[in-house]
């Protein structure tokens, strides 16, 4: 019997050491995998050649925080691909440095494939180009064609080129959004919004048809704000009149005609370029003013000129930089473009017993978000503060609603001139999908032990104690902000609710409103961290710390697979599309409105491309 099974027993135990092979080369080809990612990252010296130009060619929009996971980073890096962005405070960084370095003797800045950014963060690395062309160093700006975002960045330059067929395209600035109310209507939802604040415009997109009277003084207010940083920074680096650069947005069109269609004539005369040339004259002007051949051109880019200025401490007490960069949400689902409150407060708590971390930055670029999440990290900030840490907000682009409610439990708030602050208000969202069964034949019935139970479900209509029981949670939150901001901006709560009301206030409202400390970027938060903490220069080190990302079963084969899919589709075109705004926001909300959904939020996405 036994020779019977024998064939069937060899048989078993080769595919079980086949099968153990596999799985071990596998394991080793992941390694492999891994390992090779990690010696293409490892450091090496590099070298700045002498008499060189630093090459600022961004690839992407402008970042406070890159999000992207190490497992995305490590394909990028295998795959020899840069991931697209790049890091304003490494932009700010390299340029401070270049100023003030001999070998450094002009900056080269090609825009070609630049993707813009908020005025923020725009007006923050136009800083920095001012005070490189202050240091005596030139600047030599080229695009193809010159966007509103990329032409703040070029007029800083001393020689700005652009080819013959180029335009420059600067036309203002615009708040606009998607209402969706008319096709939720035609689909039977019913969208049933409890807010307080006059201003409190998170939810006129799933319950108007368009911009609410409120909404619009809003919005036009932080506009002007935005628009006056942009002409007056342009005019500066152009030496022209403010009133110049109004006069070519407002007239656009009609110059654009006069001129025959030919856009770079237009802005040679008008003085917003100083030359029409092509990529190579402007890399010909570059070699003549270095006096090198084309060809040989001493240059180095952003990464390895970082890499090789990179200044190492051996100081033990540290300032730690605690990413807030996106909407906050509760829970530790790290979801692109979102803040996962557990995450976050697990990296705070760690820094409170962390004896080297002496003081910490909060840089925020949030609309806010869910105000559970923002309760649950002010409250680890608090705890930071008990331990006698002190805590300071640099405010970006948005440090709006939920995120000036965390805001709130810092020592000191910073902000930009154009950061959109404050918007202090409340809301819920709760949809109802009764009308879409009904439209579908579709019946809904049950029985309940209580009056209550089942009274948020979005299958029926809301009752009117329901409705007014949901009205008063949002009445009472919101005054628990508004209290919340008088305790800690010293104000009355008088003072408090009279520039509460759900508005957005730039930073430079803000600051004269006393809701902010002082106008300034992470150079200044910096700044005024070192004085709380009474630290020595030389004597510290700045640690900016990783976004926290939770821990996800399977996640590295989850992006190969990603990865091959992708790889699959892009030649037939069929790459995942891009989404709109509007239907992103809406899909945002809609998520996480029910059954417990309660917002303090800013629907805003400001970039300026």
């Amino acid at each position: 019997m036994r020779i019977l099974l024998l064939p069937f027993i060899w048989l078993g135990r080769v595919l079980h050491w086949l099968r153990v092979g596999v799985l071990n080369l596998l394991t080793l080809a992941v390694l492999a995998f891994i390992a090779i990612g990690l010696i293409a990252k490892s450091p090496h010296h590099v070298a700045v050649p002498s008499k060189a130009a630093l090459v600022l060619a961004p690839n992407g929009p402008l970042l406070y925080v890159r999000s992207q996971s190490w497992e995305q980073r490590l394909f990028d890096d295998l795959n020899q691909r840069k991931p697209s962005g790049v890091l304003v405070r490494h932009m700010v960084e390299a340029i401070d440095r270049a100023a003030t370095d001999p070998r450094i003797h002009l900056l080269e800045l090609n825009l070609s494939d630049f993707g813009g950014g908020s005025i923020t963060q725009l007006d923050t690395v136009a800083r920095a180009l001012q005070r490189f062309r202050a240091s005596g160093k030139p600047i030599y700006a080229y695009a193809p064609a010159y966007t509103q975002g990329s032409y703040l960045l070029a007029a800083q330059a001393n020689h700005i080129y652009m080819p013959s067929l180029g335009m420059a395209l600067i036309g203002g600035f615009t708040a606009d959004h998607l209402y969706f109310k008319g096709l939720l209507d035609k689909l039977g939802v019913t969208v049933y919004a409890f807010r307080k604040g006059k201003y409190k415009s998170a939810v006129e997109p799933l319950t108007r048809t368009d911009m609410s009277a409120a909404a619009q003084t809003e919005n036009e207010a932080w506009l002007s704000e935005w628009w006056k940083t942009y002409v007056d920074t342009v005019a500066k680096g152009r030496k022209l009149p403010a009133a110049h650069i109004s006069a070519y947005a407002d007239n656009l069109s009609q110059l654009i005609t006069a001129s025959g269609g030919n856009g770079a004539e237009l802005a040679l005369k008008q003085g917003l370029i100083t030359h029409i040339g092509n990529e190579r004259s402007f890399k010909r002007a570059i070699a003549a003013k270095l006096q090198q051949p084309v060809r040989k051109l001493h240059s180095i880019d952003l990464d390895r000129y970082l890499a090789a200025t990179q200044r190492t401490s051996s100081a033990k007490d540290i300032i730690a930089v605690v990413p807030i960069d996106g909407a906050l949400m509760p829970g530790s689902q790290d979801n692109p473009g979102t803040v996962a409150a557990t995450l976050t407060v697990d990296q705070i708590d760690r820094l409170v017993h962390d004896k080297n971390v002496k003081a910490v930055v909060l840089q925020v670029n949030s609309p806010g978000g869910s105000v559970d999440a923002a309760e649950a990290i002010r409250e680890a900030v608090l705890r930071l503060r008990k331990a006698g840490k002190p805590v300071v907000v640099s405010m970006g682009t948005l440090g709006a609603s939920g995120a000036y409610w965390l805001s709130t439990a810092a020592d000191r708030i910073y902000a930009h001139p154009t950061t959109l602050a404050a918007d202090i208000g409340v809301f819920a969202l709760f949809p109802n999908y009764a009308g879409t069964l009904a439209k579908l034949g579709i019946g809904y019935s049950g029985v309940a032990t209580t009056p209550s139970a089942g009274a948020l479900s979005p299958y029926a209509p809301l009752t009117p104690t329901t409705r007014k029981a949901m009205q008063a949670v949002v009445d009472h939150l919101y005054g628990r902000f508004v209290k919340l901001v008088a305790h800690a901006r010293h104000l009355s709560l008088a003072q408090a609710g009279k520039v509460a009301q759900g508005r957005a206030w730039s930073g430079v409202d803000a600051r004269r409103l006393g809701l902010v400390d002082g106008l300034g970027g992470m150079r200044e938060a910096l700044a005024e961290t070192v004085k709380l903490a009474k630290l020595k220069t030389g004597a510290y080190r700045v640690d900016y710390l990783p976004e926290p990302r939770g821990s996800h079963p399977f996640a590295l084969a989850r992006h190969v697979a990603m990865l091959s899919l992708r790889e699959a589709l892009l030649p037939a075109g069929l790459d995942t599309p891009p989404v709109s705004k509007g239907l992103a926001q809406m899909r945002l909300l809609l998520d996480h409105a029910q059954p417990y959904g309660l917002f303090a939020y800013l629907p805003v996405a400001p970039r300026i491309r």
